[in-house]
């Protein structure tokens, strides 16, 4: 039998990806995988990402092998990075501002270069052969958010119930199963059934009360490809490549939700048990003193796709590149689960007798639920070209085409159509766009770039501007022997998000924004050979 006390209990629950809500943060973890930014060594990243027409630099492996071509020596070149993660929410009228640091491996590279000298007469001049690791995401950062709320987390419990009758969610809490929110906070006395309809819900607090709410969310990982890469040259007039990549990524989500109800002068003086509904003998409740809901949402995956290039040079200025990148298809294991935590003082309406303060000394915990499945992300279709002011420098621009509402699921665990079609929905195509310009001086090089990363999301409930601008600059020497490049990469772009992960009535109006603005230092180190 339930019995009503005030409780401190930490309660372990699992939910499937049918859970509700659970469409949307589908869709969304599409987006998380697919999506990408500037990629590449020191000098690719201080020209804006673009490099599709340029060659002779081992980022050419990831976006497009034709220029390892241009190669005529052997090279080998390390990129580690310091990456500044600032965001600033927005919640419910209050401001909140978060950092994290980190440092990275951004590219690694070996290219093995077989090319003819130019005093043998060939129209096929050889080629080069690379290995190389790019970091092609990173998702660490931090965001928290603060605010008065007139919808309760209790609320949202109350209306997940509806429907639902109480005996289900009474035997899941007699056989120790709990695999939704409902079932913990029904438990928990957190939502309480009408006596005459045991399957509509009340929150336990008084309607209208207003809620202090909190939150912290940190992601924490990275996505990451090798690539194993071939170019041509033919005449030095037409290069071309391809590539095989494995891609490979980690992330983790944890976030906490702590919420304080906010009761009228009137109710707390009058203590007044509410909902005013007996249960369990004559007990009732007197009030909620907190609410903390804790998620954890681990995605782990691996991935194999390929990259198709050619580089036409017309003329010794100008190059003209295209490259194809097939879709990649991950084999992916997703772990989701949560606990919550909660304070509730119950009284006793018979007499007069101090309130109840009794703990539950077992945690209500189920096993951990994971589901497998695939996904398919787009193809990217790129074109470039650069041209060439002597020995003075060039200016390079690239356009991406991606179709975002490509991404595709599949599983043998649960049916994948109602995702692909929110996929449909909320996706569209985009045309990515990507100048810089490099001068040189002597041994000195002189770089800045821009990017514009298009916001794939057909979202309009906030007007947000989810576009992805890059700025980027850069320096470098370069010898016949050795090469140092030092980039500083800034990304700026606005997102939201739900507070909690299975949020179904959360106010779309009322859910937290934030701007986010990372800052990457990058130094690439090279030797030729």
């Amino acid at each position: 039998m339930k019995i009503l006390y005030k409780h401190y209990t930490l309660t372990m629950l699992f939910c499937t990806m049918m859970a509700a809500g659970a469409y949307a943060q589908i869709a969304e973890d599409a987006l998380m995988i697919s999506r990408t930014g500037p990629i590449g060594t020191a000098r690719i990243l201080g020209l804006g990402g673009g490099g599709v027409a340029l060659g002779g630099d081992a980022s050419s492996a990831y976006i497009n092998p034709a220029g390892l071509g241009f190669y005529n020596r052997s090279q080998l070149v390390l990129t580690p990075s310091f990456q500044n993660a600032r965001t600033n929410t927005r919640f419910l009228g209050s401001n909140s501002e978060t950092f994290d640091n980190n440092f990275n491996v951004s590219n690694f590279g070996i290219v093995i270069n077989n090319t003819k000298d130019d005093i043998i007469p060939a129209d096929y001049r050889g080629g080069s052969f690379a290995i190389t690791y790019n970091q092609t995401n990173s998702y660490n950062v931090n965001y928290s958010f603060q605010g008065e709320n007139d919808f309760s987390l209790l609320d949202e419990f109350a209306l997940q119930a509806n429907g639902v009758g109480s005996d289900e969610l009474f035997e899941n809490a007699t056989d120790g199963f709990f695999p939704r929110y409902i079932d913990a906070a029904y438990e928990n006395y957190l939502i309480n059934a009408y006596p005459n309809d045991p399957d509509s819900y009340v929150a336990s607090i008084p309607l209208g009360t207003r809620a202090l709410q909190n939150g912290l969310v940190e992601e924490i990982g990275r996505q990451s490809e090798w690539d194993f890469s071939y170019g041509g040259n033919y005449k030095d007039k037409i290069y071309f490549g391809a590539s095989v990549g494995f891609r490979n990524f980690t992330y983790e989500k944890i976030s906490t939700f702590d919420e304080q109800p906010l009761y009228t002068e009137e109710y707390a003086e009058d203590g007044v048990g509410f909902p005013f509904f007996p249960v369990d003998n004559q007990l009732s409740i007197d009030f909620v003193d907190f609410v903390t809901l804790n998620e954890t949402l681990r995605i782990d995956g691996s991935g194999i796709n390929a990259t198709l290039g050619l580089i036409y040079r017309p003329v010794n200025e100008l190059t003209l590149g295209f490259s194809y990148k097939t879709p990649t298809f991950y084999s992916i294991t997703e772990e989701y689960f949560f606990d919550l935590r909660s304070s509730v003082l119950g009284i006793q309406e018979s007499d007069d007798d101090a309130p109840f303060d009794l703990s539950d000394p077992d945690p209500l915990r189920s096993p951990s639920n994971f589901s497998e499945y695939t996904l398919s992300t787009p193809s990217k279709v790129s074109g470039g070209f650069a041209y060439f002011f002597e020995k003075y420098g060039f200016i390079t621009a690239d356009v991406e085409y991606v179709n975002y509402a490509a991404n595709r699921f599949s599983s043998n665990e649960f049916n994948t159509g109602d995702v692909n079609t929110e996929i449909d929905d909320v996706m569209e195509s985009v045309i990515n766009y990507k100048v810089g310009g490099e001068f040189r001086y002597d041994i000195f090089r002189l770089r800045a770039g821009y990017a514009m990363y298009t916001d794939p999301t057909q979202y309009v409930e906030d007007n947000l501007d989810r576009d992805r601008q890059v700025l980027s600059g850069g320096v470098g020497i370069s010898t016949p022997k050795f090469f140092a490049d030092l980039a500083v990469v800034n990304t700026q772009y606005s997102t939201d998000f739900f507070p909690y992960q299975g949020s179904s009535y959360f106010p779309i109006e009322d859910i937290p924004q934030t701007d986010n603005n990372t800052t990457n230092v990058v130094l690439s180190v090279g030797f030729n050979f």
